[in-house]
């Protein structure tokens, strides 16, 4: 039986003998390591993200086009510079062989200097939907309620199923706030609510009106990680995110009756 890996570098292989573009959430491209030879390695490539929205209202989402642009450029700004990652552990880099020794492991302070094109596309049907890519779904309403660290209960307006997503948003409320779709993709790349009274300005605050818009330098660094979170990666050159089955999970997810979500059936087919 093939490992990820290895199922992950005969679908990159092949896609490069066919001639297509790789696809998916994640598309990266001139993929290479800088080792200063002191514990610190950094990482370069030139990223394309890639966030489709499916909208499942049921009366239409006539704003939906400014939306989305306006979440690609807010995206953009905040993954631009890089990151910085200190106290990463894995294997060993032989910066001389241009390898990871499967049998030592190093702990390393990592730079990540990633050019990024990002794009949010809308999409209309589930066949558009690939098994690796992102997806934020649009609906009329949902129930879910969620009580923060102080005990006081609140409605939800976006929902993150983990890491990779699906990501689920309402309408109404995206525009009230039109951070909230970074703010639900962020939590795609790895990033966790702030529920901290005196941290209001950072776009993660997820309480009363989390209109922030900051970004701290360790949840930059914490999205790089996930954004190349297998350094071995990096050795291909070229490299796109493995499947992880975005149909089903949104299938799943969206049918979810704790989530109440409210949303255009005939849509989600």
């Amino acid at each position: 039986m093939m490992t990820d890996d290895l199922i992950d570098l005969f679908k990159t292989k092949i896609s490069l003998l066919q001639n297509q573009p790789l696809s998916g959430g994640i598309v990266a491209k001139n993929l290479h390591i800088s080792d200063n030879g002191s514990g610190e390695l950094t990482l370069y490539g030139d990223f394309t993200i890639t966030l489709k929205v499916l909208d499942l209202t049921t009366d239409g989402a006539p704003d939906l086009n400014s939306l989305m642009t306006f979440t690609q450029q807010v995206i953009t700004s905040k993954l631009r510079g890089g990151g910085y990652k200190s106290g990463v552990r894995f294997l060993k880099y032989n910066a001389t062989k241009k390898i990871f020794d499967q049998s030592k492991s190093w702990t390393y302070t990592i730079r990540y200097n990633f050019s990024f094109s990002v794009h949010v596309i809308q999409i209309n049907m589930l066949s558009q939907l690939r098994g690796n890519d992102f997806v934020l779904a649009v609906v009329d309403s949902m129930s879910h309620q969620f009580t923060d660290q102080y005990g006081k209960r609140h409605y939800s307006g976006g929902l993150t199923k983990g890491m990779g997503g699906p990501a689920v948003i309402t309408y109404n409320i995206w525009q009230r706030n039109k951070y909230l779709g970074v703010h639900e993709f962020f939590h795609t790349l790895g990033l966790d609510d702030i529920e901290d009274h005196s941290k209001k300005e950072r776009l993660m605050y997820h309480l009363e009106d989390n209109s922030g818009q900051s970004i701290s330098d360790m949840e930059k660094g914490d999205m790089m990680q996930f954004i190349m979170r297998d350094l071995r990666q990096m050795l291909k050159g070229s490299y796109s995110s493995i499947s992880n089955n975005t149909v089903q999970l949104l299938r799943i997810f969206i049918n979810d009756k704790t989530n109440g979500f409210k949303y255009n059936k005939a849509k989600f087919r």
